[in-house]
């Protein structure tokens, strides 16, 4: 039987007359509505069947021309609901006199931390429409293209990291609220424009969101959590419970007028990266990038520490020193010349040092590799007292494969399938070492030796890209080589570097900041002086020619794309039939499964393409997601079930994602990540 008590009982008195009396469904009642900003309050004579449209007009008509009211809807402050649809009857939202409602603005003021940590004050923020509409506005007016890759985040508190350390306080995490009060903005901030810099033009006051003041945050804001070094899984994890909801509004999600959100690239699937058309693009994602090399996000290698180091030192030479002769699409060009020049840059013509420096080839479909090496075998005892033997291996695609037989006649006697596997590599120039360590998903490991750095780079490139799913005939085969030759490259430099020290020219120490190229574990290794000159090193090996800071800026972000652990985003779950919980971590190809205590064990894979599809359960907030007639079912403790839900659901839908100029389908978006709550 349907549930009535939210639709109103006519009521009749004893002996008196129906005649004229209305029916049930236009039974009469009084709606009070609140109007903080006239601060008052009014009563209307409403029915079930009266229209939002016709609630407001009365409302209006009594409200008086005190003010523009054009801006301004019914919000219904216990079911957390908009009013917004004119001809929807008070029925359809089940609103009764019972229920609270307010008369508020629909654009409200926000503050929004960019990732370059500049704050945009928004003056006219829509409160009422959904988070993925705002966030393209937004962008729309920052000139960044692809709005779909950002979003919204709360801040993060330390209490609240505290508490997702600890296990007990984090199976309630999720359930509290994240609407406690913001720090205290700098009253002075308004007065100080965006630096040109950090690579945002200023934006004027007419724009649709209403940006009328950019501004430098505090210090104290400056200083957040999402930028400190040596966070734990745990934390890392409960960071992204802040993520809000794309399909509802501001209002809905408990955001006030004035809050402070972070605005970040949530999905780590970037399309058509342009440095002409998308430089203020470019520049927030370097610095999105930047914080997560320096805060180990991702972890990359000490050579590979350094050289981020090297560009980001270039980087800020380029934005101090502009080059003379940067390119530009002057504003007089037609479309037909900009389209031109776009193509050039997108395809690598005309511009053979960017081909240097980006080390982009084409495919080549027959590629294969075939060498005489030497293999450790996995022993479960003394894995150290295992000798490497020499044996024939071959490079397929993303398949290394061994043969005891030096002829590689026959079968082979070993394959390993390099997929989701961890491949780290091991260098030591003056020994004479070349190691790769390959660890498959589990407690098993092997070593490769090889005979010369050459041999080294070729093979280790090919293990790299095959580890995130790609062949050996990938078109970025060529760039992963000399990203491992450099590599090699700047170990040496810096072995030379300690061995003749008295020989080297001083280096200006006032021009490089160490604590700002290098994360805290490698800057704890050297001295300063030693730091930069290791840092100096790794730039004198950059191409020599001038590039443009958004050259250097997207070459940064492509060799930060390269990292293994690149892209991951991690949830604390609890996997059914299974007594502990573990990590689940969500990437633009697949999301793994991995163990939650160091050194965090992949334990199993599910690429995208074999996900057959997912749904959740609200009640008891579980996921179930199914791949090839297997069904998983887990529960997370470190953020509500629905942003796991939006991150799987994002990640595919920027799979199926169109060509770039395509209009965006919204309703895909929503199809694959509202849900049906």
């Amino acid at each position: 039987m349907k549930h009535l008590s939210n639709f109103p009982i006519p009521f009749y008195h004893a002996g008196s007359s129906t005649k004229g009396s209305l029916p049930a469904r236009m039974h009469q009642w009084a709606l009070k509505i609140q109007v903080p900003d006239a601060c008052m309050s009014k009563t209307l004579t409403v029915s079930g069947e009266s229209t939002v449209s016709e609630v407001v007009v009365k409302l209006i008509e009594q409200l008086g021309q005190l003010k523009n009211w054009s801006r301004y809807a019914l919000w219904c402050t216990d079911k957390k609901m908009w009013l917004i649809a004119p001809r929807a009857s008070l029925n359809t939202y089940s609103v009764d006199a019972s229920n609270s409602i307010i008369f508020t603005t629909t654009n409200k003021k926000l503050s929004i931390q960019l990732p370059d940590r500049t704050r945009v004050d928004l003056e006219k923020a829509d409160f009422s429409n959904t988070l993925f509409s705002l966030v393209g506005k937004i962008c729309k007016d920052l000139r960044i293209r692809h709005p779909e890759e950002l979003s919204l985040l709360r801040c993060a508190k330390e209490e609240d990291l505290k508490d997702a350390r600890n296990v007990t306080a984090r199976r309630t995490f999720r359930m509290r609220k994240a609407n406690k009060a913001k720090a205290k903005k700098d009253p002075d901030s308004s007065n100080n424009n965006i630096a040109s810099a950090n690579g945002i033009d200023t934006l004027g006051s007419n724009a649709g969101t209403g940006l009328a003041t950019v501004a430098q945050l505090t210090a104290d804001e400056i200083d957040h959590i999402d930028i400190r070094e040596g966070k734990v899984m745990d934390e890392r994890a409960a960071m992204n419970a802040g993520w809000l909801d794309s399909s509802k509004s501001l209002m809905q999600q408990d955001v006030k007028e004035g809050d402070l959100l972070l605005l970040r690239f949530k999905y780590f699937a970037f399309l058509d990266l342009n440095k002409q058309r998308d430089e203020n693009r470019i520049a927030q994602l370097y610095h999105q990038a930047t914080r997560s090399v320096l805060s180990e996000d991702v972890v990359p290698t000490e050579a590979e520490c350094l050289e981020f180091a090297a560009l980001q030192f270039a980087v800020d030479q380029a934005v101090r020193n502009p080059p003379k002769l940067a390119r530009a699409i002057s504003p007089g060009k037609d479309d037909l010349e900009s389209a031109l020049a776009d193509l050039e840059v997108s395809l690598g013509t005309n511009d053979p040092d960017l081909d240097k420096l980006n080390n982009s080839v084409l495919p080549n479909y027959n590629r294969e590799l075939s060498a005489n090496l030497k293999f450790k075998k996995p022993n479960k005892i003394f894995f150290f007292l295992a000798k490497p033997k020499m044996h024939k291996f071959t490079f397929r695609d993303t398949t290394m494969s061994f043969y005891k037989d030096s002829s590689a006649s026959g079968p082979p006697d070993f394959v390993q399938d390099l997929k989701d596997c961890q491949i780290v590599p091991e260098v030591d120039i003056r020994k004479g070492k070349y190691i790769l360590h390959i660890k498959p998903p589990g407690d098993k490991k092997y070593q490769v030796l090889f005979a010369d750095k050459e041999e080294f780079c070729q093979w280790t490139a090919a293990c790299r890209l095959a580890s995130k799913g790609k062949p050996i005939s990938d078109s970025t085969y060529e760039s992963e080589i000399e990203m491992v030759r450099s590599m090699a490259n700047m170990q040496e430099h810096s072995q030379t570097l300690k061995l003749n020290r008295h020989k080297r020219a001083p280096v200006n120490h006032d021009e490089i900041k160490t604590e700002d190229l290098v994360s805290a574990r490698v800057s704890r290794k050297y001295r300063p002086e030693q730091l930069a000159n290791l840092i100096m090193d790794a730039h004198n090996m950059l191409p020599r020619r001038e590039f443009t800071a958004t050259e250097l800026r997207l070459n940064y972000i492509l060799k930060w794309e390269r990292l293994m652990d690149f892209g991951m985003t991690y949830f604390i779950v609890k996997f059914d039939k299974s007594k502990k919980e573990e990590l689940l971590s969500v990437g633009r190809t697949s999301m793994s499964r991995i163990d939650l205590s160091p050194p965090h064990d992949i334990l199993k894979t599910w690429h995208w393409t074999s996900v057959q599809g997912w749904h959740v359960n609200w009640e008891v907030e579980k996921l179930t997601f199914e791949v090839d007639s297997d069904s998983f079912t887990f529960s997370c403790n470190s953020a509500y079930i629905k942003v796991v839900h939006e991150y799987i659901g994002g990640y595919i839908f920027l799979t199926i994602r169109k060509e770039s100029d395509t209009e965006l389908d919204k309703e895909m978006f929503y199809k694959l990540t509202g849900g049906w709550q």
